[in-house]
C-alpha cells in the first residue's frame, strides 16, 4: 500500500470512500497535492532482488508443503488448487511477519514516548535502549519517536527514531543461530535512512537497529556512505516523478 503525506508532514494514508475509509491513491495525491513516502518511491521504481528471492523461496516452500501435506495427499485436484492453498499459506505467514514487526515498532514508540510498555515487551525495549546508549553515547540529546515530515523536493516519511545527531530505523528479523549483521544490510536500508536524514534537515548519522523477533537480541549497523545513499534516493525520486507524471515539489523559501 502506498503512503502519502501533505506538505505539512501529516500522514494521509486513508480517505473517505463510498463504503467508508479506503487507502489513499496517486489520484488522491494529485487532487490534494500530497507527496509520496520514501518507501513508496523506492518500491515503485527500484528492483529489490533479495526481497524477490525471499518471496519466491517462501512461495515454493508453501507449495511444497501443501502438495505433500497429509490432508491433501490423494485428495486430487490440479495445480490451480494447490497454488491457491500455497498462496494462502504464504500470505498468512507474510501477515504474521508484518504483524510482529508492527507490534514491536508500536511498543518502541511507546517506550520512547514515555508511555508504559506491556511486561512482555519491556526487556526488548530496554535491550534496544541499552544498545543505542552503547553506540550513540549521549550524542544528539533526547530521542524523538515517529516523527513525520514532508520535504520540499516532493516526498515525505515517518522516522522511527531520531535526535540531533542520529536518524534510526528499526528492522525486525528472524535471526539465525549465529547472526552476521553484514549479511542483514542492504543498500535499500542506507538509502531509506539518507532520505529521512535529508527530510529532517540533513547532517545526521544513519543507524539501522536489527531486532530478533524471537528473542531480545539486537544488532546495529551504521551506514557511512551518506552522500552515495542520498544521491541514490534523489535519482529514484526524479525517476518516480517522470514515471508517474507527477511532481509535487514546492519552493522552500528557507532554502537559498
Amino acid at each position: 500500500m502506498s503512503h502519502w503525506y501533505d506538505k505539512e508532514g501529516n500522514p494521509c494514508y486513508e480517505v473517505e470512500g463510498k463504503n467508508g475509509m479506503r487507502p489513499s491513491t496517486l489520484r488522491d495525491a494529485r487532487k490534494h497535492g500530497w507527496v509520496p513516502s520514501v518507501s513508496t518511491i523506492w518500491n515503485d521504481v527500484v528492483a529489490r532482488p533479495m526481497l524477490t528471492k525471499w518471496i519466491q523461496t517462501e512461495l515454493m516452500g508453501a507449495l511444497w508443503t501443501e502438495t505433500h501435506s497429509a490432508e491433501n495427499l490423494g485428495a486430487g485436484g490440479g495445480f490451480p488448487e494447490f497454488e491457491k492453498l500455497a498462496r494462502d499459506r504464504f500470505n498468512k505467514k507474510q501477515q504474521d511477519v508484518m504483524g510482529r514487526g508492527t507490534m514491536i515498532h508500536d511498543q518502541l514508540e511507546k517506550y520512547y514516548s514515555s508511555v508504559d510498555v506491556p511486561v512482555a515487551y519491556q526487556q526488548l525495549c530496554e535491550t534496544v535502549d541499552l544498545k543505542l546508549k552503547e553506540v550513540c553515547s549521549s550524542e544528539g540529546g533526547a530521542w524523538v519517536s515517529e516523527k513525520a515530515f514532508a520535504h520540499h523536493s516532493g516526498y515525505g516519511g515517518k522516522v522511527d527514531l531520531h535526535n540531533d545527531e542520529w536518524v534510526v530505523d528499526f528492522k525486525t528479523k528472524e535471526f539465525p543461530d549465529q547472526p552476521n549483521v553484514k549479511k542483514m544490510v542492504y543498500d535499500d536500508y542506507g538509502t531509506q535512512l539518507a532520505a529521512y536524514a535529508q527530510g529532517l534537515g540533513g547532517g545526521r548519522r544513519l543507524l539501522n537497529v536489527f531486532i530478533d523477533v524471537g528473542s531480545p537480541r539486537v544488532l546495529v549497523w551504521e551506514h557511512e556512505d551518506v552522500n552515495r545513499f542520498q544521491s541514490m534516493f534523489n535519482h529514484a525520486l526524479s525517476l518516480w516523478k517522470l514515471v508517474k507524471k507527477y511532481n509535487p515539489e514546492w519552493h522552500d523559501r528557507r532554502v537559498m
